[in-house]
């Protein structure tokens, strides 16, 4: 029990560094591509670190028609952020 929960800080301290680490060097640069890439990297970021942490579930799995939407929402998020960082590289 007590090891989940502390799965659980680190997971939420984490969700927290990333796109504040991103956004803050973003800062100085402005332009649209560095705020394109750096919001699809944290995208990407968080929704990997999400996935390494395991079996663990913001949503049980249990709970019917929304016991999968964290993984879903998770893989999404990883799916944007690649698409919005590639996009800011090769387009922006």
């Amino acid at each position: 029990m007590l090891a989940k929960f502390f799965k659980f800080l680190l997971l939420i301290a984490i969700m927290i560094a990333i796109p504040f680490i991103w956004w803050t060097s973003v800062k100085s640069f402005g332009s649209i591509k560095a705020i394109s890439i750096s919001t699809g990297v944290s995208l990407f970021s968080l929704g990997l670190v999400y996935k390494l942490m395991g079996t663990w579930d913001l949503i049980p799995d249990w709970i019917p028609l929304i016991g999968g939407m964290d993984d879903s929402i998770a893989w999404g998020g990883m799916v944007v952020g690649i698409l919005l960082g590639g996009a800011g590289f090769y387009f922006l």
